[in-house]
């Protein structure tokens, strides 16, 4: 039996980032709605934490691990590779900012939603496109990529 393909795995991520960028969108919604819930504060510093580390954990997998490979065995996809490590730190800056600002308390949070929501809508659209461009690549590199590169991607990627 084959071992899991290591491009579908980068994939799956997207899929559990593409959901806590959704309930984070939620939550802003709520936020700038001035919804009254106690608890809402806490609900978006704990969401935009995991967002922050589960995007902070696939952004080094690709950065340290696959882009570095797959630059040096494929020149001709540095341009977008770059790209990519572009829209990386565009949205880590995004989310560490909105972060700031939910930390500071609920009391922050509400008056400075108008700026929150601003954060967000641009960290939205940045993840957004950056989603659908890296999944593109990704789908578009897998046909190029023999037994020996796939298994040699599954190697690198397993160490991260």
């Amino acid at each position: 039996m084959d071992a899991p393909d290591p491009l579908l795995a980068l994939e799956h991520d997207h899929v559990h980032l593409s959901r806590l960028v959704a309930e984070l969108r939620q939550m802003m919604t709520d936020v700038a709605h001035n919804d009254p819930r106690s608890d809402l504060q806490e609900e978006v510093c704990s969401t935009l934490a995991a967002l922050r580390d589960d995007l902070f954990a696939h952004f080094a997998r690709e950065e340290e691990a696959l882009f570095p490979y797959l630059g040096e065995a494929f020149p001709e996809l540095r341009p977008t590779i770059e790209r990519l490590e572009g829209a990386h730190d565009r949205i880590c800056g995004g989310i560490s900012r909105i972060l700031v600002i939910a930390e500071k308390g609920d009391a922050a949070l509400r008056e400075q939603r108008a700026l929150a929501a601003q954060l967000f809508a641009r960290f939205d659209a940045e993840y957004g496109e950056h989603a659908r461009h890296e999944s593109d690549f990704l789908r578009n590199l897998g046909p190029h990529l023999d037994r020996d590169r796939r298994e040699h991607v599954r190697q690198i990627l397993a160490t991260f």
